[in-house]
């Protein structure tokens, strides 16, 4: 679990950090990153738990805390490192308050083959359950969509692509900066609306020269992480 995160003076959220990871923020009693430590402790398919970040918090399938690395990947190899690979690794962040023990096992067990799995959430099925969380959506020939922030991935593939995974790491809040650095062929398809889910698919692993696979995920709490004050105030509302 990636908890390196720390709100600078410029972002929202920092007038309830105050300079502290915002993993630790606390809502309705419990830190947000607590809330997704107990989802991965209930799910069966999860062992072992490694925390990046200069938190600390419990589980009894906690493995080890990691000082924060600096940046996302950094962070994702150093937590893979003190795991110690294996056959596939679980990432997500430590922001989506919402996420479950069933849902980390209905995720890993739809991630079958591949190097990767990420996964998008349908517009709808976000404010289907919840209307009233702002967000961002790619739109795309099948729909319109937000990232889950959880990923499965075999361990053994991630030092090879991390210097191609950077700057996609660095400009994922940004849907054109991501699609021109994937290439102009994907970009010039999603400025035209000519993009659907399984040729970004093609694109990306192609790009990244890993076979990526893209899933649709029924459960919007995957995608709903705590960005911003007004995210904080839906959380405070929800728990």
């Amino acid at each position: 679990m990636l908890a390196g995160g720390v709100p600078a003076p410029s972002d929202t959220l920092y007038a309830h950090t105050g300079g502290t990871p915002k993993a630790q923020l606390e809502i309705a009693g419990k830190a947000i990153g607590q809330r997704v430590i107990d989802a991965l402790t209930d799910a069966r398919t999860i062992g072992r738990i490694a925390v990046v970040g200069d938190v600390k918090f419990t589980s009894p399938k906690l493995a080890c805390h990691i000082p924060a690395r600096g940046s996302l990947v950094e962070n994702f190899l150093a937590g893979i490192d003190a795991l110690g690979g294996g056959e596939i690794v679980a990432g997500c962040t430590s922001d989506i308050p919402l996420l479950a023990g069933e849902m980390v096992d209905w995720f890993v067990g739809a991630a079958d083959g591949g190097d990767a799995t990420a996964g998008v959430i349908r517009r709808e099925t976000v404010e289907r359950r919840y209307p009233e969380y702002p967000n961002a959506y790619w739109k795309l020939t099948d729909g319109e969509f937000t990232a889950a922030d959880f990923v499965v991935f075999r361990p053994d593939r991630v030092p090879g692509v991390a210097g191609k995974l950077r700057p996609l790491a660095n400009a994922r809040k940004n849907a054109i900066q991501t699609a021109r650095l994937i290439g102009p062929g994907l970009l010039v398809r999603f400025l035209l609306r000519r993009l659907s889910v399984a040729q970004a698919q093609r694109h990306i692993s192609k790009s990244l020269d890993l076979d990526l696979r893209i899933i649709d995920v029924p459960h919007p709490e995957m995608g709903l992480d705590v960005d911003e004050a007004e995210h904080l105030a839906v959380f405070e509302r929800l728990l």
